[in-house]
C-alpha cells in the first residue's frame, strides 16, 4: 500500500447510463441470443436430416456424426451471431461511429457465407473419420478440428481488406497518472 494521499489522484468519472439505453442493449442482446442458439439448433437438426437421409447419407457413418453436430453449431451460429450485429450496425449510428452502408454489409455477408461454406466441407471431411475412428474420439476431433481451425482467421487483420468493424472495440483506458 501507498502513503499517498487518494485525494490528489483524479477520479474517473461514471459511466453514463439512461434507461432507454439499457433497455435497447437488452432487447439488442436478447435478439443476438436468440439468434444465434436459434441457428445453431436450426443447423444442427439440418446436419443431422443431410447425415441420415440426404444423398450424403451413404457418404457419412454413423460414427462421424458427431462431426456434423459440431459443424452445424459453427455454421449456425456464426450468422446467428453476426447478422443481427450487422443489421444494428446499418440501423444504428452515431457522430463517432457512423452507420453501416449497403455496400458494407453485403461484403460482410459474403463473407460469412464463405466462412459457413469453409466449415460444412471441413464438418462433412471430419465425419469421414468415423469409418476409422470410435465416435467419442470421432467428436473429440471434431471438437478440435472445427471447433479451433477459425482462430487464424480471428487473428487476420481485416481491416486491411475492408471488413473490420462489425465489433467495435472501445479504446484501452490507462489508469496510470501521465
Amino acid at each position: 500500500m501507498s502513503a499517498e494521499s487518494r485525494s490528489g489522484r483524479p477520479k474517473a468519472e461514471p459511466a453514463k447510463r439512461t434507461f432507454a439505453g439499457n433497455v435497447r442493449f437488452a432487447v439488442a442482446f436478447v435478439l443476438v441470443f436468440a439468434t444465434t442458439m436459434g441457428g445453431a439448433f436450426a443447423c444442427v437438426y439440418l446436419m443431422l436430416r443431410l447425415g441420415d437421409s440426404a444423398p450424403l447419407s451413404s457418404l457419412i457413418h454413423e460414427d462421424g456424426q458427431g462431426a456434423l453436430i459440431i459443424g452445424g453449431i459453427a455454421i449456425g451460429g456464426a450468422p446467428g451471431l453476426f447478422l443481427p450485429l450487422i443489421l444494428i450496425a446499418m440501423v444504428w449510428g452515431t457522430g463517432d461511429d457512423p452507420r453501416m452502408g449497403a455496400g458494407s454489409a453485403a461484403k460482410k455477408v459474403l463473407w460469412l457465407i464463405l466462412f459457413d461454406v469453409y466449415v460444412f466441407v471441413l464438418a462433412i471431411v471430419v465425419s469421414q473419420l468415423g469409418w476409422l475412428l470410435p465416435q467419442q474420439i470421432t467428436t473429440f476431433v471434431a471438437v478440435c478440428v472445427i471447433g479451433f481451425s477459425w482462430f487464424p482467421l480471428m487473428l487476420f487483420p481485416w481491416e486491411k481488406i475492408g471488413l473490420g468493424g462489425v465489433i467495435k472495440r472501445r479504446p484501452s483506458v490507462s489508469l496510470q497518472k501521465d
